[in-house]
């Protein structure tokens, strides 16, 4: 419990020197501030993740070995996941990422009191589908930074159409955060047919209630994806259209990934 106070107060504090960065990055006569000040910054948020790993792994360390694990657990650890990718992007100076720190701290903030307050139900995690599982976090964290990246674009395309931003050094550009969208979102469906091959294995080998909603859930993600894809290649789908199919099969998704166990 103690890793977790102190990591919901590093993210609550990386969130706070963050914020305002941003902020100044989106006016108009912005210098990109960022850049210079992201060190506090950086210090607390990896201190944060790096406590939020060691309060998961004190109440779920033991479930790649057959052990039950609380659901929420497993909703902090995806969490967790999106965060870290988030930050080591940032790290790698993907510039685009930045305007998605805030919300995603925020999210791994929400999961980790949730996970540390709340008694959830337990699901079995066999040893057998660990890999299964620890691929489908990340697909699940790839996909969920995609739909974030369309609701950036979005907003974007929406404010400089407007003119209630210009471009300058700290808004990134709409064709950069566009071309990013893209390959995180391909990359999430090329995970997810992973994930719907190997798990077909799986289902064929116990045909339960929970694996057929899974199965179901996921199919209809992956149509949803493969959908908006196609039609973003052929038709340059953008606006209220991409954020509809994305947000549906994060929807659809997370029905899959967390609906099923509570059937």
């Amino acid at each position: 419990m103690l890793y977790a106070i102190f990591s919901m107060l590093l993210y609550l504090i990386s969130i706070l020197l963050i914020t305002p960065l941003l902020m100044k990055s989106g006016s108009n006569n912005a210098t990109p501030a960022i850049g210079r000040n992201k060190m506090p910054f950086f210090l607390t948020a990896l201190c944060a993740l790096g406590l939020h790993y060691a309060h998961i792994y004190s109440q779920w360390g033991y479930a790649v070995n057959g052990a039950d694990s609380p659901i929420l657990e497993v909703s902090s650890l995806i969490s967790l996941v999106i965060a870290l990718l988030v930050s080591l992007a940032m790290l790698f100076r993907v510039k685009t990422l930045a305007f998605l720190l805030a919300p995603v701290y925020g999210f791994a903030l929400i999961n980790l009191v949730l996970s540390a307050f709340i008694p959830s139900q337990v699901v079995h995690l066999s040893h057998n589908l660990f890999i299964h599982i620890s691929l489908s976090l990340l697909t699940y964290s790839v996909c969920f930074i995609a739909m974030l990246y369309s609701i950036q674009l979005a907003w974007l395309d929406h404010n400089l159409k407007h003119k209630k931003i210009l471009p300058n050094a700290g808004v990134p550009p709409l064709m950069l955060v566009e071309r990013h969208f893209f390959r995180v979102m391909l990359s999430g469906e090329a995970l997810l047919t992973i994930i719907m091959i190997t798990g077909s294995y799986h289902l064929a080998g116990a045909l339960e209630v929970e694996n057929i909603y899974k199965g179901l859930f996921s199919l209809l993600s992956w149509l949803t994806f493969g959908t908006f894809l196609f039609g973003y290649w052929k038709w340059h789908w953008r606006g209220k259209r991409m954020i509809i199919f994305t947000i549906s099969g994060m929807i659809l998704l997370t029905v899959a990934y967390f609906g099923s166990k509570l059937i």
